[in-house]
């Protein structure tokens, strides 16, 4: 039976805070160097990664996120709006916006998610603490030194410390988070490629 790469997310559609995050993503990699940078069509927030599943436990998540997470928390008159502000990073290696006004309530679903995951032991569980944030950028293997000589390059521009500085309180907008979906990966050597599950 073949398996599907998979994971839990929330899309980024509004066209506005794309624009946004791509200045930042220019600046950033004028600033430290070589970087993957995430395209604007693949922007989301991951919720939880699933790995390689079967199709029948892909449906059975599906199934499950429409009844108990979406019907339940997207499908009601109160909008739940998420804001993008400040920036930062894992060890210069994943680059981020941060995530306000609704951390806990995606946290909530995240449990919701985990516990769930649990009736299949094909899916690895996770015990650390989930941090909703918005990954951008990644660093590529052998950058340290090539990101030092990028600096000397493009020496005109601001160094990433003034940089995160400058953007530690800008926000990059509002947006309504309308659901969670269940996306299919498919890594190629271009990059990945995310499709939208439905069963």
């Amino acid at each position: 039976m073949s398996k599907i790469r998979s994971f839990f997310a929330i899309d980024l559609k509004n066209q506005h805070i794309l624009d946004e995050i791509e200045k930042y993503q220019r600046n950033l990699q004028k600033s430290i160097g070589p970087l993957k940078l995430v395209n604007r069509s693949l922007l989301h927030i991951t919720l939880r990664f699933l790995g390689d599943i079967d199709t029948e436990t892909a449906k059975n998540l599906y199934n499950f996120a429409e009844s108990e997470i979406n019907s339940k928390y997207f499908y009601q008159k109160d909008e739940k709006i998420g804001i993008l502000k400040g920036v930062g990073d894992f060890n210069k290696r994943v680059f981020f916006i941060k995530i306000l006004d609704i951390k806990e309530f995606l946290q909530d679903i995240y449990i919701k998610i985990n516990e769930k995951t649990r009736s299949f032991p094909e899916i690895k569980q996770e015990s650390k603490l989930y941090t909703p944030h918005l990954t951008i950028a990644r660093s590529k293997r052998n950058s340290h030194h090539r990101s030092r000589q990028n600096q000397v390059i493009n020496s005109g521009q601001l160094p990433y410390p003034q940089l995160k500085s400058q953007y530690k309180e800008f926000e990059f907008g509002k947006w309504k988070i309308e659901k969670v979906v269940l996306k299919k990966s498919v890594l190629t050597p271009t990059g990945p490629i995310y499709t939208n599950l439905e069963f």
